[in-house]
């Protein structure tokens, strides 16, 4: 594990989940559901992301790194909201809704100096 990692999964994992308890009722599902595929999604996600930030910024920059890790973790925690009952238009929605407030809250303890 890189430095600061687990500090930062655990944020995702509970910003997602709670984000995405909140929105389930607005895209048809239950929360408990939603929440759920969030918590797993990022499971999956996380480590993915975290590795792969690592081995491609100094190649291509902050953006584009920030964009392809972002994208891939939209796209496969949407896979886990279709799952859990979301048309795919709504797995997407939601899934780039809860990804957007991760990185914020991130950010925010980052830049305070929490993470």
């Amino acid at each position: 594990m890189y430095e600061g990692q687990l500090a930062a999964w655990l944020v995702t994992l509970a910003v997602e989940a709670i984000v995405a308890a909140i929105l389930a009722r607005q895209f048809g599902l239950v929360s408990g559901k939603a929440a759920a595929a969030a918590f797993f999604g990022s499971l999956v996600t996380h480590p993915v992301v975290w590795w792969t930030y690592f081995k491609i910024i100094y190649a291509i920059g902050y953006w584009p790194t920030f964009a392809v890790v972002e994208g891939f973790a939209v796209g496969v925690e949407a896979v886990f909201y279709r799952a859990a009952g979301a048309r795919w238009d709504a797995a997407f929605a939601i899934s780039f809704v809860v990804n957007a407030a991760s990185v914020l809250v991130g950010f925010a303890l980052q830049s305070a100096g929490w993470i």
